[in-house]
């Protein structure tokens, strides 16, 4: 039977999951909320800025977009590019009507 220990090693492990990009590094889950300046305009919205661990990110370009259902609401995915050529995930959910960086290639 694995000790408390054992289990949050296990936990620390799965919030630290990380994926090779082939770009330029590796992927690092993320998951905290994040405050973005939204374009909303004909039923579409877009990420123009955010704020993240008190430091503005202008979006230079949105290479990605996806939705998701999460029961009746909808989970709004945007793969971006910033001016400095990093890569995030935003993701907006319509239930909390918050955003959350889902993930970056910089170390957290």
């Amino acid at each position: 039977m694995p000790s408390d220990e054992d289990a949050s090693h296990h936990a620390a492990s799965y919030h630290e999951t990380t994926y090779e990009t082939g770009l330029d590094g590796m992927i690092h889950e993320i998951n905290e909320p994040v405050t973005v300046l939204t374009r909303f305009s004909g039923g579409q919205l877009d990420p123009l800025r955010f704020k993240w661990k008190n430091r503005i990110f202008d979006v230079d370009r949105v290479t990605g977009k996806w939705e998701e259902h999460d029961g009746q609401y909808k989970l709004h995915y945007f793969s971006v590019i910033t001016g400095e050529e990093d890569f995030y995930e935003l993701v907006y959910n319509t239930r909390t009507m918050g955003w959350t960086l889902s993930r970056t290639d910089l170390d957290g």
